[in-house]
Order: C-alpha cells, then sequence, then structure tokens
C-alpha cells in the first residue's frame, strides 16, 4: 500500500524532504556531540585555536607536502566542513532517492516477471496452436487420431469430465487408461472408489470412446509404448501441470517422440477440495453452504453440452429427478436403466437449498453445489438434457411443458417420507406414467450414495487429511509457478 506520505502518481517527496530535515538535525546533533566529548568545556572558536587543533593542521598539511602536493592547503576546519557535507549529501541522496530507486527496482523487477509469464503463455498458445493445425491436417487427409489420456479418476467429477472434452478435441477418438487399485495403493495408498466403480464412471462420460482397465499407476517406458502400439495410440494428453515420479519425467520418452500433447488444467476443481469438503460435511455445528471455486459460464455449458440435442418429435421422453450430489457410479446405473424406458432422458438437478432441507440429519449437504452438480450430470453420455432448479413437485406444467411420457423416481433423501414421496409424484401416478427402478429392472445394481462415499473418507480421515495437506502444498506450487506468485493462494479446503 502506499505511504500516507506519498502522492498520488507514487512520489516520496514529502516524505523524503522529513527524512531530509530530520537527518540534518540529526548530524548537527551528532557533530555538536563529537566536539563537546572531544573538547569539554570550550567554544567553537576556541577549538579552532586549540593547540591540539593547530598541530592536527600542521601534521595534515606535511602529508600533504610529503605526497607532493602544491601549495597552498586548505585549512583543517575547510576539510571537515567539506566532509560533513559530503556525508550529508550523501545520506540526504539516499533518504530522498533510495527508496524511490528501490521501488522503481521492484516495479521493474515485477514487470519483468509478467512480461516473462505472458511470453512463456504466447509461447504456449502458439505451440498450441501448430499442433492443432498439424492435428486439423492429419484430420483432413482422413486418419482417425487415437488419443490416450491415463490416470485414478477416484471421486471423477466434472474437471475430469472437462479434461477429457479437452483431449479429444485434439483427435477423432478418445482412450482412458483407468489405473488399478493395486497399483494406487502401492504408491499413495487406497483410492476411495473401486476399479469397477472408477472405469463405470470414465465409460458414462460422453467425451470418452474407449477405456482400458487396470493400468499401472506409474508406467514404464516400455509399457507405455506397448500400450501405444496396442490400441493404435497417436498423442498421449495429460495437464499442463509436471508429472515426477522419482524425480523424473513419466511422459519424458514420449515427449522425445513428438507424441506428446498438454492441455489447461480445469482450475477452481480438484479431488483434494471435494475430499476437504466431505470431511467438514458431518460439523453439524458448523454452518456451510457448498462452495466452488469453479467459474461455470455459459460457454462451458455449452461446451459441457457435447453431443446432446432436442428430442425428436414422436421420441418417448424420460424424466428423472434428485440431487446427483457426488455423482457417482450409482447414479450412472440409475441414468441408464431411466434412458432404457424410452428414447430420451431429462434429468432435473434440485437446488441447493432443496438438497440440504431434505438431508439435513446427515451433515451439511449437498457437498457440491448446483452448477457443479449440473455439469456432472452433463458430462454422463447417457442424458439428452438437464432441468437446473427442478421443482420438487413434479406437477402437470412440468410433464406437459417437458412431454414427458414416463416419470422415474429419482434419488431418494434421507429425510424423505413416504408421504414426501406421495406429494413429489402425485401427479405422475395419477397420470399412471411412474416408474420405480428395480423393482423391475434388475440391471440396476445397487452402490453407494453421497453418504457413503462420505462415510469411506470419514473412517479414513487421518489418512485423508495428511494426503490432502500434501496434495495441497503440490496445488500451490503448480498454481504459483504458472502464476509467478511469491504467496500461497488461499484454499478452499
Amino acid at each position: 500500500g502506499r505511504s500516507p506520505l506519498e502522492n498520488s502518481d507514487g512520489s516520496t517527496c514529502d516524505a523524503s524532504l522529513m527524512d531530509l530535515l530530520g537527518a540534518i538535525c540529526l548530524f548537527t546533533l551528532t557533530a555538536w556531540m563529537l566536539f563537546w566529548i572531544l573538547f569539554p568545556g570550550r567554544n567553537y572558536d576556541d577549538i579552532m585555536a586549540s593547540a591540539q587543533f593547530v598541530a592536527s593542521e600542521r601534521k595534515l598539511h606535511s602529508l600533504f607536502e610529503n605526497l607532493g602536493v602544491p601549495p597552498p592547503y586548505p585549512p583543517l576546519r575547510d576539510l571537515l566542513l567539506i566532509l560533513l557535507g559530503s556525508c550529508i549529501a550523501l545520506i540526504t541522496y539516499y533518504l530522498l532517492f533510495g527508496r524511490r530507486h528501490r521501488r522503481r527496482r521492484e516495479e521493474i523487477r515485477e514487470a519483468l516477471m509478467k512480461a516473462k509469464d505472458k511470453v512463456q503463455r504466447l509461447e504456449t498458445e502458439l505451440a498450441a496452436a501448430e499442433k492443432l493445425e498439424e492435428l486439423q491436417r492429419n484430420k483432413g487427409e482422413g486418419k482417425k487420431i487415437r488419443i490416450l489420456m491415463e490416470g485414478a479418476f477416484d471421486l471423477m467429477h466434472y474437471g475430469h469430465v472437462n479434461a477429457f472434452r479437452l483431449g479429444r478435441s485434439l483427435g477423432h477418438e478418445l482412450v482412458i487408461g483407468v489405473n488399478s487399485s493395486s497399483t494406487i495403493t502401492q504408491c499413495k495408498g487406497p483410492p476411495v472408489m473401486t476399479d469397477n466403480e472408477r472405469c463405470t464412471m470414465v465409460s458414462s462420460c460422453r467425451f470418452v470412446d474407449e477405456v482400458i482397465g487396470g493400468i499401472p499407476y506409474v508406467m514404464t517406458e516400455e509399457y507405455l509404448l506397448n500400450l501405444m502400439d496396442k490400441y493404435k495410440i497417436d498423442y498421449v494428453v495429460h495437464g499442463d501441470d509436471p508429472v515426477i515420479v522419482d524425480g523424473k519425467d513419466v511422459y519424458a520418452h514420449v515427449k522425445k517422440m513428438g507424441r506428446y500433447r498438454s492441455i489447461p488444467r480445469t482450475e477452481g476443481v480438484s479431488t483434494t477440495d471435494i475430499v476437504g469438503r466431505m470431511l467438514l460435511c458431518n460439523s453439524q455445528t458448523l454452518a456451510r453452504s457448498p462452495s466452488s471455486r469453479f467459474m461455470t459460464t455459459s460457454s462451458i455449458l455449452t461446451q459441457f453440452r457435447g453431443g446432446m440435442s432436442d428430442p425428436k418429435l414422436g421420441q418417448k421422453i424420460v424424466y428423472i429427478d434428485g440431487d446427483w450430489d457426488v455423482f457417482h457410479a450409482g447414479h450412472v446405473r440409475m441414468l441408464l436403466a431411466a434412458r432404457k424406458l424410452g428414447d430420451f432422458l431429462i434429468v432435473g438437478v434440485h437446488s441447493d437449498d432443496l438438497v440440504s432441507r431434505m438431508s439435513k440429519s446427515r451433515g451439511n449437504f449437498p457437498i457440491m453445489d448446483l452448477h457443479e452438480r449440473v455439469l456432472s450430470v452433463m458430462g454422463c453420455k447417457y442424458v439428452g438434457d438437464v432441468l437446473l432448479d427442478a421443482p420438487w413437485n413434479v406437477g402437470r406444467e412440468v410433464i406437459k411443458s417437458l412431454n414427458v411420457s414416463i416419470v422415474v423416481r429419482g434419488t431418494r433423501y434421507v429425510d424423505e417420507s413416504d408421504k414426501d414421496e406421495d406429494v413429489r409424484y402425485k401427479v405422475a401416478k395419477e397420470m399412471k406414467i411412474f416408474h420405480i427402478l428395480g423393482s423391475d429392472d434388475k440391471s440396476v445394481l445397487t452402490c453407494a450414495p453421497a453418504h457413503g462415499i462420505v462415510k469411506r473418507i470419514q473412517e479414513n480421515r487421518e489418512r485423508f487429511q495428511k494426503k490432502i495437506r500434501e496434495k495441497q502444498r503440490k496445488e500451490t506450487a503448480y498454481y504459483n509457478q504458472r502464476y509467478g506468485r511469491t504467496s500461497s493462494p488461499t484454499s478452499s479446503v
């Protein structure tokens, strides 16, 4: 911040003037004290005429004569005044201009860092444009470009979906490798979700064309090259944050081959952040609403819409509503079963207030806010459209405006009674278009709801807290390097 004595243009004339006056007073006092100590009880004229002063002056003149300096020689008094004046001038200059110069150096250093960051961003954009041009050229030649991305994808969220969207945009087909639980456990502890749950989540994403399960968490050069050859992979894609294991870049050999591409990391969301929210959700005394740093713009919603299209005339439309909090494999299976009942599936997503009111007995829910839950649902390939802030009562207006043929009972809330359900689906039951999954649909498998996943996290609280701290440290280092920060950004966990 600016000093109270600084002008609006950042100059420090007033402050420097005060410093100058203070310096003059200080030196005057110091000189007076020095003479008083050396010559106690004597005035200025007596000092100049004293034998000690005269002897000192003669010694100085003799020194000048021995050095070959031609006369006349200046009096010692004049030399002392010149020396004192020079000291005052130097100190005054430092006080008057030194801070300004230091501030100017800091401004130049900051401008240089910003310029370097801008150059780096422009170089990245240029490289990306060149890569995109190359890929588009290959596309134009009729060759299908196959992209490989791999990871644990534990507690898969819309940040992963966005990464898949970006990865697939670099080619025609996206192949996802899902790390095995055993190798994840060896490297960083057991994942929250099982192998089957994680593969189910990845395969349900509308941007994914093929899934490879059982990929080791750390791939050797030989394994990765064999994998690329077997699945006819053209490029390996990963986020722009470095992947370092035992001090080595995991993708170094692929980069040397020119078959590596990077995508920008989805900022504002991470598994670490979501796990942190889960660790807090059962704190009954903590008044908390879902907090997201992700910027949900209309452009993002349009991009997530991907292959979604409007229903065609005559199609049987199915409607299902719910919270869809911490979107997981159980939700995917439910949506798949609902989609099989008709030709087009519309999913209603309840508001944060409604979810909170119907889940009070289990803690602070929802974990993820409305926009985050909507993006998660939009990423599922079984979904045709999404109704934001869906009403609790699926009334005639909803059914007629959406041209719904079947209403499926959605996710149940822990505080939802049979009476609540009767109100929720009263009209659909009267119209005889109400359907309950599970009674006739044996393909619907049971899977832990959001409460069950939270329970998994909280049963291993200490391990996950340690994991969060380590992940936060790495994420902070990444963002500091990316934006040239010198201090840690505020964490949402």
